[in-house]
């Protein structure tokens, strides 16, 4: 067991006492409480995307910049074109990214398994927070219009089928992996045993605990963890002091401007509630960022 889902499992279970203590936490509470974790932790582990690729002169940084920008302004553009649409490149690009995170590590040789897997792995830990919280994702879009209109365009069963399916194919896949791959079973079953965890939190905690778990022990953590034995590599003398003062101008630069949007939100300057201009500007981050992330980790099998 990874010391990562040590810890997601010991901070569950403070959370699970902290709620017989309570007996429930209000969504304010919970909101408030993601949004620090989210501030601390997951911003810092995407504010380095511009130093992760090696060997870069001053034309490619260029480069970078245009690609990274541009993608960013063209997933605005879809989203301004239709928020179903946006919504729905969102689940897919998370997905992948997420299973890239948790999968790369198996240097799956066959590009197609490696691509199906990494998708199905992380559509199956996106949809098991909906499946086991549908009727408090109602509660969270019913409090503002301009989310209940785009949930209204959703049957909101496709949530439950797409968690069925996700894990069916996930299940096989895993299967593909010891009969045709000849990865160890213990490997597997210790992946296994991750998305046991996984659903098993779904399953106990409200949508945003377990999203905010997830998201900051067991994917952002390990992104961090990685980034930092990255820079040390190079340089033995990095401490992480070091890492975080890196971290920091982008980390602060991007909280500073969702501060600014969500103001702008609340006071009506942009017609946008404050939870979906959220969800459009993670997605519109996600998507370089998980370009840049997977060049990354392909630097870490070599």
């Amino acid at each position: 067991m990874s010391i990562f889902l040590y810890i997601f499992i010991v901070f569950s279970f403070v959370i699970s006492n902290v709620f017989q203590l309570f007996n429930t936490i209000s969504i304010e509470s919970q909101i408030i409480t993601s949004t620090f974790f989210i501030m601390l932790v997951g911003i810092p582990h995407g504010s380095l995307d511009h130093l992760l690729i090696p060997n870069q002169n001053t034309n490619s940084k260029l480069k970078f910049y245009i690609f990274y920008v541009g993608l960013i302004l063209l997933n605005l553009l879809i989203w301004k074109f239709s928020l179903v649409l946006g919504l729905l490149l969102f689940f897919f690009i998370s997905s992948y990214h997420f299973g890239e995170s948790q999968l790369f590590k198996f240097e799956i040789k066959n590009k197609l398994i490696s691509h199906i897997s990494y998708l199905f792995w992380g559509a199956s830990v996106i949809f098991s927070f909906f499946f086991y919280n549908l009727e408090e994702l109602v509660i969270l879009s019913n409090s503002y219009e301009d989310t209940r209109n785009l949930l209204s365009n959703i049957n909101l069963n496709i949530f439950s089928y797409l968690y069925f399916f996700s894990n069916a194919i996930t299940i096989v896949l895993f299967l593909i992996f010891v009969t045709k791959l000849n990865f160890k079973i213990t490997r597997v079953i210790s992946e296994v045993f991750f998305l046991f965890v996984i659903h098993l939190s779904s399953f106990l905690f409200p949508l945003l605990i377990c999203f905010t778990l997830f998201f900051i022990i067991l994917h952002s953590l390990p992104s961090l963890v990685n980034q930092y034995n990255y820079f040390r590599a190079s340089n033995l003398n990095f401490v992480i002091k070091d890492f975080i003062v890196l971290m920091a101008p982008y980390s602060l630069l991007s909280i500073l401007f969702i501060l600014f949007i969500s103001f702008c939100s609340y006071s009506n300057v942009i017609n946008y509630s404050i939870p979906l201009i959220s969800i459009i500007l993670i997605s519109v981050i996600t998507l370089p960022h998980s370009f840049i992330i997977s060049k990354f980790n392909e630097t870490l099998t070599k």
